[in-house]
């Protein structure tokens, strides 16, 4: 994850209005659409302002809009902000987004602030590329209409014409999107398939060519999908004898604010099997502490760790984090100025900088001081350390091959000061093809005796083959795989778009993905402090009150409830929109089911004959690990309904040992009974 960055943020959450209609469209902190919601379905409706340079040299976008405000009157919810193109010339605006029945309405104000050289302001929309392509679209009232290609052509412009309305559907002809415009603006329909995500995009020309100062408008767009979502059954099924890896659990960072009660609160709240910390070296040795690399002046260390520091508190917290016997990792992201190539007068948070090759000695030693100083002062050792995302240089820059010989130089240093640290390869940015990087020090036998672990962060999400060569590349290894940062979107402390149920369903898409792909020995969400916070931090009263998000009971139910140290199991679904993985230690069996679309009724086959109660919690917009009466198996198996956009956790560990006896007294099989099984 990036580093510190000063951020203004917006002063409520994303929105769906109205917040359980049967129809809505999901809003960021931006005022960008991200998703539009029908019957329970999310379809990825996208819409954003781009104002780019001419020639789109530069492109200027509503999600990077700076100092954006949101308040909500009614059913209305107004978005003001601005697009910088630098520190005079502005782009103004003011988007109101209402509900209208079953459409949504965006109306958008803008004005110029200093004359706007720019190739003009588009308002872009964008259907899936997936859910549409071989599907058709048009532009009814014109003779303008086009087939939408699985392929994407040599020629990326599908269709442009002057219009007021935008017809789209998909090869079914069931998902339909229609779009009505203020007033006939010329719209160009392209082929995005090859962008991340897969788009079918409409550039509407809100204005052609530059703004001059203190020019106005406004623009409106009506939107409304129709559709039948699939609410056919589901099918999950597992086998309790095919073990695919050990899992250790679910963790979090805690690298950034750890001064928030956020800390303290989900340390106590949540079941940390994994944790992460940053080693702040610019605050422990700001300056050198003299001429030799080779011996530490422990009394300058000494006064460097002093009470309300940030440091004293990175310390403390990795004493209780040891304390309640959680391994963890300590990552560098910014090093003393002294210690890079370019040194600059005031710390600097830029990234991609080097360290000075002629100092590599002075970094060993400020490493290992801080190290031997946690261990002798506070009791504490890291399991792992790394440089955070070094091959993206967030903030320090390494190639594969230095990555390799810092493996070897820093694990020997460590090795030699008695400290029990290893190495951790990798920890680069994203999953998407970056397990090469670490291959250099993967074929390196001498890097390998201080390697500990394997780690990609997860920002962004992969394709099951670009997960698995993580989970493969660890295997090959014998090492563990870490997922030392999980999270959905790098982005997203913009208008603090990750402070919504949409954003969380998001992640528990992903959390079932690496497991069931990347097969990670744990997780480690980014961050259960207050940055990217699961708990709100609000006053009341003048006292501080903590709210837990629905982020927060995604992830509660995940961690406390899955068996540390457990075996994950092999498990199959049938409908790609629901996401099933099992794990099991002793005789304590934990199932999660993700439905990510429309309520539907899902059969689990393979429940051990041992098990005849299964506890039941959920979590979804409407409820917060709302627990159920348990679910009686029949047949090694339980039929239940998954509401729409939930998360489901069906377990054997109850509160009460006695549950995990038979009890069929008083329970009688859902008729017919037993169902079929699964034809293979």
């Amino acid at each position: 994850m990036t580093g510190r960055i000063s951020r203004i943020v917006a002063t409520t959450f994303l929105t769906a209005a109205p917040l359980f209609a049967a129809d809505y469209a999901i809003v960021d902190g931006s005022g960008r659409t991200v998703g539009m919601v029908h019957e329970g379905e999310e379809l990825a409706i996208r819409t954003s302002l781009y104002l780019p340079t001419p020639g789109w040299q530069t492109t200027y976008t509503q999600p990077t809009a700076d100092r954006v405000t949101v308040t909500r009157s009614d059913s209305v919810t107004t978005y003001q902000g601005s697009i910088d193109m630098d520190s005079t010339r502005r782009l103004l605006f003011t988007q109101t987004v209402r509900q209208d029945g079953a459409a949504t309405v965006i109306t958008l104000n803008y004005s110029a602030s200093g004359t706007l050289t720019a190739e003009g302001l588009f308002f872009r929309l964008d259907v899936p590329w997936a859910d549409f392509k071989g599907g058709f679209a048009e532009y009814p009232g014109t003779n303008r209409s086009t087939l939408l290609p699985e392929v994407r052509p040599p020629n990326v412009n599908l269709m442009g014409a002057t219009t007021s309305r935008i017809a789209v559907r998909d090869a079914a002809s069931n998902w339909q999107l229609a779009a009505i415009l203020d007033r006939p603006y010329f719209v160009n329909l392209q082929d995005k398939s090859n962008e991340g995500p897969q788009n079918f995009t409409f550039w509407i020309y809100v204005v052609s060519g530059s703004l001059a100062s203190g020019a106005t408008g406004q623009f409106r767009i009506e939107l409304m999908l129709t559709g039948v979502p699939d609410t056919t059954p589901a099918t999950v099924t597992l086998d309790p004898t095919a073990g695919r890896y050990l899992f250790h659990g679910f963790g979090g960072n805690y690298c950034f604010q750890i001064e928030s009660p956020v800390t303290q609160y989900t340390l106590d709240n949540l079941q940390v099997r994994w944790a992460r910390t940053e080693m702040t070296l610019a605050e422990w040795e700001p300056v050198n502490d003299n001429s030799s690399p080779s011996v530490a002046d422990w009394t300058f260390f000494q006064q460097r760790d002093l009470a309300g520091t940030n440091l004293r508190r990175e310390f403390e917290l990795a004493r209780e984090i040891q304390r309640r016997g959680i391994p963890y990792v300590i990552s560098i992201w910014n090093l003393p100025e002294w210690l890079y190539v370019d040194p600059r007068p005031q710390p600097s948070n830029t990234s991609q900088r080097r360290v000075n090759p002629d100092l590599w000695d002075e970094l060993l030693e400020s490493i290992g001081s801080y190290l031997l100083y946690a261990k002798n002062q506070y009791g504490v050792e890291p399991d792992l350390f790394s440089f955070n995302e070094p091959n993206l240089g967030i903030n320090v820059l390494f190639s594969p091959e230095e990555h390799r010989d810092a493996i070897k130089s820093i694990g020997a240093h460590l090795a030699s000061l008695g400290l029990k640290t290893k190495m951790l390869l990798g920890d680069v940015n994203h999953p998407r093809g970056t397990h090469t990087y670490v291959q250099p020090a993967a074929a390196d036998p001498e890097a390998m005796r201080y390697a500990g672990a394997v780690s990609f962060h997860s920002w962004g999400g992969a394709t099951p083959e670009q997960y698995r060569a993580w989970g493969d590349l660890a295997e090959s290894l014998g090492l563990p795989l870490l997922v030392a940062e999980m999270g959905a979107d790098p982005a997203a402390w913009r208008g603090r778009v990750y402070d919504n149920f949409w954003y969380g369903l998001r992640e528990v898409q992903q959390y079932q993905e690496l497991l069931l792909y990347a097969r990670p020995q744990a997780t480690i969400y980014w961050e259960f402090t207050a940055d990217y916070s699961l708990v709100r931090t609000l006053s009341a009263a003048g006292a501080t009150v903590l709210e837990p998000t629905s982020r927060f009971w995604f992830t509660k139910q995940l961690a406390d409830l899955t068996p540390p140290q457990s075996t994950a199991l092999g498990v199959e679904s049938d409908k790609p929109k629901v996401l099933a993985t099992a794990f099991l230690r002793d005789e304590v069996l934990t199932l999660h089911i993700a439905n990510l679309g429309a309520a539907r009724e899902v059969t689990v086959f393979g429940i051990p004959s041992q098990l005849a109660l299964l506890r039941r919690i959920r979590t979804s917009e409407a409820e917060s690990f709302a627990e159920y009466p348990p679910l009686p198996a029949w047949a090694n198996s339980v039929r239940l309904t998954l509401p729409e956009r939930s998360l489901t956790t069906l377990t054997s560990r109850f509160e009460t040992p006695s549950f995990y006896l038979r009890r069929t007294r008083g329970f009688a099989p859902p008729s017919p009974w037993p169902p079929s099984p699964p034809t293979r």
